[in-house]
């Protein structure tokens, strides 16, 4: 496709006038949140919509509204009544401009009313850039879908820059397998470490399997597959990834289904072992980040997903300088677009995310870079790590802090909770698929990984608390409560406050004594035969005592030592325990031991953080052991929980 071809494709379009300031304001770089101007209510602002697709997009931000107030108590029927008088208001949160002249900014749309006391939030990302400017000869400014060959060029340039990286390049490792893509395209076939010339450059690949894989070796390919691969028979995900590969002069790619023979559990364990040395080892690691399954190819295009929500179109020439500005605007945050992916929902991907000195991750409309030393996308954005850290799901991870730095532990727990929401289509892939993670970091931490929690701090890595309902439960996986792979559901650990400057230090209460963890097979890499711990902490019982009021909330707030639970107009939380059980919301009240784990001062008021216990069942004789059954915090003038009150417990 020529370049005037391109542009031909690129529709003109007129914007309302709030939405005319609204691109213009993108430009400017005050670094301070700017609240925008716009139609004064939802009705407005869905008339607008008609002609204006930027208040279109704003627009179907709140397309779940009805479900949402409906949770909060609003009917059906009050909901069409009230909608249209909704207030919506903008806001840039924060705004870029590039060398290169593209501009972006994060916006956040709120849609509130005070009549039934309802707020919506969401975020979008407007990106701008004139026709003046450098990036405006960049092709995804030139076209809404750049070439495979204008692709290669960009990657390219990225891979030349990122050989001056002395932070990204690959640590040497020679895969027990790798195919090889002949640059000649010749035929593709498995070369093992003693047949391979060149073991030290090659690709990996980053994908969903989907529900079954047409390809994949096993005892009885194997052979066959040294030999050659038939093309006919490679899934086009994979033949996107080698076809990237080989346009770039890579090789050999990694891919795991055919590098691994999958039908051998001891091969299979082993080579889970060394997941991180793949992936540290790749001279680049190809990421299909919107395809669902492996027939969807590198670039797939999908007129259900969220994606196509997304904008692209230049405005009308200036009058007075007959430049264009051309648009784009994506839902959500565009340092989260390659999260808000499927393969973002699979378990084994991330450490792949994760460990990989180089990331290509391949979208539509545009490609993103990420590597040790930045992130960037194919419109010209570059997006510090800092920045990137910044966000809780990010799969940037700090690198080149002295070992221990407790910035390692607060990535690692943001890595957690990211982790613990993906799917996995058996369960018992939770702790192999992150053994890689678990080895990289026992490095960068100097620590012992204890199923998902460390030596050293090991009360602050008890006080995860579920942040989803729980779909299954795992018990047939021998899995210890005291570890978030055991908690069905997602986790978090942002909850419990008393992490911020202004905060008193946080105080652990709890100490680890001993432990012992007894593996089926290769540690980390097979099933767990059985775990305990034993901890000494400040201890004491707790009536907890759910109610309606208190479950509105997440987590619910819990009634305790018979507190006043009436609302005044000066206490609309007179509350003072929330918590969360593992195993779902309790509606009994109940007597339990609690232990606590830490403690500090927020606004003079002391915080404790506790794990809440239920003892095991024990044959006559034996010594009582615990289980986690939820977490709780509780503030106060003053301490619930005697300092002086300690006990050692078994956790099992």
């Amino acid at each position: 496709m020529s370049k005037r071809g391109s542009e031909a494709e690129i529709d003109d379009k007129d914007v309302c006038a709030f939405c005319s300031e609204l691109i213009s304001a993108t430009r400017s770089t005050s670094g301070q949140p700017i609240k925008h101007a716009h139609h004064a209510t939802f009705a407005l602002l869905s008339l607008s919509a008609k002609i204006c697709p930027l208040c279109d997009l704003i627009a179907s931000q709140w397309s779940s509204t009805k479900a949402t107030v409906a949770r909060h108590g609003v009917s059906e029927e009050a909901f069409e009544v009230k909608q249209p008088a909704f207030e919506p208001t903008l806001e840039t949160t924060e705004a870029h401009r590039m060398d290169s002249g593209v501009s972006w900014a994060s916006m956040m749309a709120n849609l509130h009313t005070n009549e039934i006391a309802f707020t919506m939030c969401s975020n979008f990302t407007l990106t701008t850039c004139s026709s003046k400017d450098p990036a405006s000869a960049l092709s995804p400014w030139r076209t809404p879908a750049p070439t495979f060959e204008d692709r290669v060029v960009t990657i390219q340039s990225w891979l030349n820059r990122c050989s001056t990286h002395i932070e990204c390049r690959p640590v040497p490792y020679a895969p027990l397998r790798l195919l090889s893509i002949d640059l000649k395209c010749g035929p593709l076939r498995l070369v093992s470490r003693d047949t391979a010339a060149d073991m030290t450059k090659y690709a990996t690949l980053s994908y969903c399997w989907g529900n079954s894989l047409p390809l994949r070796t096993t005892r009885e390919t194997l052979p066959h597959f040294r030999d050659e691969i038939p093309p006919d028979l490679i899934p086009p995900t994979w033949a996107d990834a080698i076809r990237i590969a080989r346009a770039v002069r890579i090789p050999y790619i990694w891919i795991d289904a055919l590098c691994i023979v999958q039908d051998d559990e001891v091969e299979w364990q082993r080579e889970v072992g060394h997941m991180a040395d793949i992936y540290q080892g790749s001279f680049l690691t190809i990421a299909a980040v919107q395809a669902a399954d492996s027939s969807e190819g590198c670039f797939p295009s999908h007129a259900s997903r969220p994606q196509d929500n997304d904008l692209f179109f230049r405005m009308r020439p200036d009058d007075a300088t007959g430049h264009r500005s051309f648009v784009r605007a994506y839902t959500g945050s565009i340092r989260n677009r390659a999260i808000d992916a499927p393969l973002s929902n699979r378990g084994w991907t991330l450490q792949e995310q994760i460990l990989s000195p180089r990331l290509l991750h391949c979208m539509q409309p545009e490609m993103h870079w990420q590597c040790r030393a930045g992130y960037q996308t194919e419109g010209g954005i570059t997006i510090p790590l800092s920045n990137m850290l910044m966000q809780g799901r990010s799969l940037t991870v700090p690198h080149g802090l002295p070992v221990g730095d407790p910035s390692y532990g607060d990535a690692w727990r943001n890595i957690v909770g990211g982790y613990s929401h993906r799917d996995f289509t058996y369960p018992r892939d939770r702790i192999p698929a992150f053994a890689g993670i678990t080895r990289y970091y026992s490095l960068l931490l100097d620590d012992v990984p204890l199923l998902g929690l460390w030596r050293k701090s090991f009360a602050r890595d008890l006080s995860f608390m579920r942040s989803t309902d729980p779909s299954e439960v795992f018990s047939n996986l021998r899995l210890p409560s005291w570890s978030w792979f055991a908690c069905p559901g997602s986790v978090f650990y942002g909850f419990w406050g008393g992490y911020q400057p202004e905060d008193e230090p946080v105080i652990d209460a709890l100490s680890l004594l001993s432990w012992d963890v007894q593996w089926e097979g290769v540690p980390l890499a097979s099933q767990v035969r059985s775990a305990h711990v034993i901890v000494m902490g400040p201890v004491r019982e707790i009536r907890i005592v759910p109610f309606e009021l208190g479950n509105r909330h997440k987590p619910p707030y819990l009634q305790v030592f018979d507190e006043d639970l009436k609302q005044t107009a000066t206490s609309r939380f007179p509350w003072r325990c929330a918590g969360e059980f593992d195993a779902g919301r309790v509606t009994t009240p109940g007597t339990y031991l609690c232990l606590l784990l830490f403690h500090t001062k927020r606004t003079e008021k002391a915080l404790e953080v506790f794990l809440i216990l239920e003892p095991t069942e024990t044959e006559s004789g034996e010594e009582v052991k615990f289980r986690r059954v939820g977490v709780a915090k509780i503030t106060g003038d003053s301490p619930t929980f005697d300092l002086g009150n300690t006990r050692s417990l078994t956790l099992v």
